[in-house]
């Protein structure tokens, strides 16, 4: 138990040490629209799927669809297969998700999907795909970090529409996966941002206000949570830097959605974001979003033009509801997994 408290301080500190964080006012952009996405309704992911999908039946949705959004993408996603930047994982041998990256050594870029063999993999391969089409393999910048998920967010919202469309039985009803996640993120980023609060407020993390902060989670959070903790405690850092992103692209894809519903022309804001994210600074994409912000903050209205598109999509989807386990049980399997620390 001692020695799980020392990892997590040592991780803590390290962290804000990198970052250079002077005070929870440094988290406050994060911590704000990370709120958007706790406070409001809560959003469950029916995973399981009765017809399985080849990916020759997968590959087809999503030409037909790409075609549909835009012929341009269609094609490049063919270049990428032909080109053998796609690697499908028939066995999901490494055991791990979908990801698109460049690797410097062989010059090549990669989209790896492993195989889950049902309608996931349509939606893998486009998020995937749109990654790779705003990457820029000369560097990285801090425009495409924040905001390339809210592009790739937004094109498996259109797929969802898409798929309901065309009246596939196995999206009869919206699953609200990107929602799922979305939501499963922000518990992750805000179980972070408390664990640096904490250590900025009393120096130090021990069982006391870890408990405290800890029992003033909702029950229906036990499982994220529990994911989250474990997963600090094998890397020993803090994923704050991994997650952050999902938030604000996950709020840009609800208020571009339904600006494209407002006006279908614009879903020309995808696919000029997609070639922009390769040179636009972070303040020039909220230019172009017409979002207002300050030195270090956005503005309280464009706070409210995310929070207002977010609570409208959620409106628009179908939201299962789902009992929590009791409060007993939940503090009883926290209680365990510290002693376990």
């Amino acid at each position: 138990m001692k020695e799980g408290f020392e990892i997590l301080n040592k991780a803590i500190n390290s962290y804000i040490i990198d970052a250079n964080l002077t005070g929870v006012e440094d988290l406050k952009l994060m911590n704000s629209l990370n709120d958007i996405v706790l406070n409001n309704e809560e959003v469950y992911f029916n995973y399981k799927y009765n017809k399985k999908y080849s990916l020759k039946e997968s590959d087809k949705i999503v030409k037909d669809f790409l075609m549909y959004l835009n012929p341009y993408y269609k094609d490049y996603y063919e270049t990428r297969l032909l080109d053998g930047t796609i690697i499908f994982d028939y066995n999901n041998t490494t055991e791990e998700s979908a990801y698109s990256s460049y690797d410097p050594i062989y010059n090549k870029r990669i989209i790896y999907i492993p195989l889950e063999q049902n309608l996931e993999d349509s939606f893998a391969i486009v998020h995937e795909l749109m990654h790779d089409i705003n990457m820029d393999i000369s560097m990285e910048n801090i425009s495409r970090y924040f905001y390339t998920e809210g592009l790739s967010f937004l094109s498996e919202f259109l797929l969802e529409d898409y798929l309901q469309d065309k009246n596939i039985k196995q999206y009869k009803n919206p699953n609200n996966r990107g929602l799922y996640a979305l939501k499963s993120k922000a518990i992750e980023v805000d179980y972070n941002i408390r664990l640096i609060k904490t250590y900025l407020k009393d120096g130090y993390i021990n069982m006391g206000n870890y408990i405290n902060m800890i029992e003033s989670y909702p029950c229906n959070y036990l499982n994220d949570l529990s994911f989250v903790s474990n997963k600090i405690m094998d890397k020993e850092e803090l994923t704050l830097d991994d997650e952050q992103p999902y938030i604000l692209g996950g709020l840009i894809a609800t208020y571009m959605y339904d600006r494209i519903k407002e006006n279908k022309n614009n879903i020309l804001e995808l696919f000029e974001l997609n070639q922009m994210l390769k040179k636009y600074n972070f303040d020039q994409v909220l230019d172009y979003l017409e979002l207002d912000y300050n030195d270090i903050d956005l503005n309280p209205p464009s706070y409210k033009k995310l929070e207002d598109k977010y609570k409208k999509y959620l409106k628009s989807r179908w939201l299962n509801d789902r009992t929590g386990i009791s409060r007993i049980k939940w503090l009883f399997n926290w209680y365990m997994a510290i002693f376990i620390w």
